[in-house]
């Protein structure tokens, strides 16, 4: 009797541990499913995380990608080069007649002897209208050499004034800057205008100086005689470098101005007179071929932004389908294992 007394209750102990282990296991279940979950959640966050990171990087890659290519565009529609064809060649072939017929605001034509100033020149019906296109009519931040919209279009005026953008890459009058240097001023003392249905004019320069946008005393136009002598003191006292001329009553004024990034609405001023003399060109630059300009023209006909879209699409989609066979590939290595 007190045998099978001691039997049951050993059985009852052993079903009481059997039971006591079963709910653990149950909590141990129910603890990993919870843990699975949370795992997913953090897997589905991380998984779209990634898909943010990589969207975000492509973005990034081809916005400046893009950028690039539009600014080098840019500077290639500023380049000098871009209008030589249509380039006056001589005194005795003086015709505008090819680009005139693009466009009939081109009224003459600026060449600064040793630099890359060589551009036709427009003349709008405000100052606004040439600053974002080009001489050809298409849209452009280098914009055009253009005269004040309130000087006469044949350089009659006493005080004369072009506008042009200050690029790098030695574009439009990007190479005003290189007057900063005196021995540069001393030496690139000539340039000369062709004008249209005219004979051309010679430049002499004898003034670079740094002002403001707001100096109406240069950046107005003197068209009285009688403010010449005045505008002259002033051009002097505040000239960084000059050269002493003896002006005649009928000789006027070029005023070549560009912005001087170095300070707040700063302006470079490149000043010289325009005499019946044309001097001779003694700089002879010679162009270097830009290869990797060249390789660029070809692809100037495609559209660049729709093809970087469609390359987009396409490595995200890459990227989507092989994360999607590593998602397949790691539940059957689970279930394996299972």
């Amino acid at each position: 009797m007190k045998e099978n007394k001691e039997s049951t209750n050993s059985k009852i102990k052993n079903e009481e541990v059997e039971e006591k282990s079963s709910i653990s296991k149950d909590k141990s279940n129910i603890l990993s499913k919870d843990q699975r979950k949370k795992l997913l959640v953090i897997r589905n966050i991380s998984r779209f995380l990634d898909y943010i990171v990589l969207i975000i990087s492509l973005l990034a890659l081809f916005i400046g990608i893009y950028a690039f290519w539009d600014t080098h565009q840019v500077m290639e529609v500023a380049d000098s080069e871009a209008y030589s064809m249509y380039k006056p060649n001589s005194e005795d072939d003086l015709t505008f007649d090819q680009i005139r017929a693009k466009n009939p605001d081109v009224l003459g034509w600026i060449d600064i002897y040793g630099t890359n100033i060589d551009y036709p020149i427009v003349q709008g019906k405000d100052n606004e209208e040439y600053l974002n296109k080009t001489v050809l009519g298409k849209f452009s931040t280098s914009g055009s050499i253009f005269l004040d919209a309130s000087n006469k279009k044949d350089f009659s005026d006493f005080q004369n004034i072009l506008y042009g953008h200050y690029m790098a890459e030695r574009k439009m009058f990007g190479d005003m800057e290189l007057f900063k240097d005196r021995e540069f001023f001393n030496t690139h003392k000539y340039g000369v205008i062709h004008r249209v249905n005219k004979k051309s004019k010679g430049i002499e320069f004898f003034a670079f100086l740094k002002t403001v946008g707001t100096d109406d005393k240069i950046l107005s136009i003197a068209k009285n005689s009688q403010e010449k002598p005045d505008l002259i003191d002033h051009i002097y006292k505040n000239a960084d470098y000059s050269r002493k001329l003896d002006f005649g009553e009928n000789e006027n004024l070029i005023v070549l101005d560009t912005c001087d990034l170095s300070v707040t609405n700063g302006r470079y001023i490149l000043i010289g007179r325009l005499t019946d003399k044309v001097e001779e060109n003694i700089f002879k630059e010679e162009k270097k071929e830009n290869k990797f300009a060249k390789l660029l023209k070809k692809f100037y006909k495609i559209n660049i932004l729709l093809t970087l879209i469609i390359i987009w699409i396409l490595l995200v989609l890459i990227y989507l389908i092989y994360d999607r066979i590593s998602r397949k590939k790691g539940e059957e290595s689970k279930t394996n294992v299972q």
